[in-house]
């Protein structure tokens, strides 16, 4: 997501079509470079052991996180990185949890129902205080010009909160794709490789009823200009779906659901992004006593998850 601050008015769906065709052709290179020691019989041959229900619902689940992330960069645009990530986060985690839970089941520990639920609210409770931070902050600052704080902040539409409710439920396809997969021993190379592939067949198919009704075409392929958000969005790939294939990998050891769970963390480093922009430059101190807190409240929570190893 940090590269939209360096695109300038580049289309916001041109970042998303050009990073999942580049996460398309990363992860079926590693996925060809790894499958004589991970997949022994050849990718090919163990997707058609499996029921071809199964295949579609991994691929749907790549296919409407790729929207999400559509939704998501528009969301971002409209009111900020750091008040996107508060708001659509704590949704996401509720949604991609029961998801996780209706297709790979309860993780078989004991205490389980109790970690899950205590970990999701701290998550909340962390996304609640790190986004009262982010108030405060823009209060610091507005009252640094002399100004009120209540005009500086960002508005949240209607038409936003419909966008962050929608990105909320399509990112949950994360959680069905990979989920889907781990449940029915798919080897997690390979579901991340039809993971991929979905959000590659949904990224053009999206990007194309876009660029073509609004004309963007030369505008994503950046006929006569730099080609640099190419780039980027390429470069963004290695760590976008370059994370997802660390993440599938470590599904089989610690379930879909734990890993879901562990993905939640992403929130917190959006903040240290925005500490590094110089988002919270000129801040009081309560703003970053209240931020601290909020970032410990993070780790907190990836501490309940260590529980699951003992319980």
């Amino acid at each position: 997501m940090q590269i939209v601050k360096h695109v300038g008015d580049y289309p916001i769906e041109g970042i998303v079509f050009h990073l999942y065709s580049a996460s398309f052709v990363l992860v079926w290179v590693v996925t060809f470079i790894l499958a004589p020691k991970l997949v022994p019989d050849g990718v090919f041959y163990e997707i058609s052991q499996l029921d071809p229900v199964i295949i579609l619902k991994v691929l749907l689940g790549g296919g409407l996180m790729a929207c999400g992330m559509f939704l998501s960069l528009t969301v971002m645009s409209k009111i900020g990185l750091l008040l996107a990530t508060a708001l659509s986060g704590s949704i996401s985690s509720i949604f991609g949890l029961a998801v996780s839970i209706f297709e790979e089941g309860v993780p078989k520990t004991d205490n389980a129902i109790f970690l899950m639920i205590a970990c999701i609210l701290v998550f909340i409770l962390a996304s609640i205080v790190c986004n009262i931070a982010s108030s405060m902050r823009d209060r610091d600052k507005a009252e640094a010009r002399g100004e009120k704080a209540e005009k500086k902040g960002k508005t949240i539409t209607a038409g936003v909160l419909v966008l962050i409710l929608l990105h909320s439920f399509f990112t949950t396809g994360w959680s069905m794709g990979t989920a889907a997969g781990t449940a029915n021993g798919l080897a997690p190379v390979v579901t991340c490789a039809l993971m991929a592939t979905g959000s590659f067949i949904a990224a053009i198919i999206v990007g194309s009823i876009m660029f073509t009704v609004k004309h963007e075409w030369k505008d994503v392929y950046c006929v006569g200009k730099s080609k640099k958000p190419i780039i980027l969005a390429s470069l963004a790939s290695l760590c976008h779906y370059g994370g997802n294939i660390i993440s599938i990998y470590s599904m089989p050891v610690i379930s879909a659901t734990l890993s879901f769970l562990f993905g939640r963390t992403s929130s917190v480093w959006t903040y240290f992004w925005g500490m590094f922009y110089g988002e919270f430059k000129g801040s009081k101190k309560k703003t970053y006593v209240v931020l601290t807190i909020g970032i410990l409240l993070y780790f907190a929570a990836v501490g309940i998850l260590g529980l699951f190893k003992y319980s």
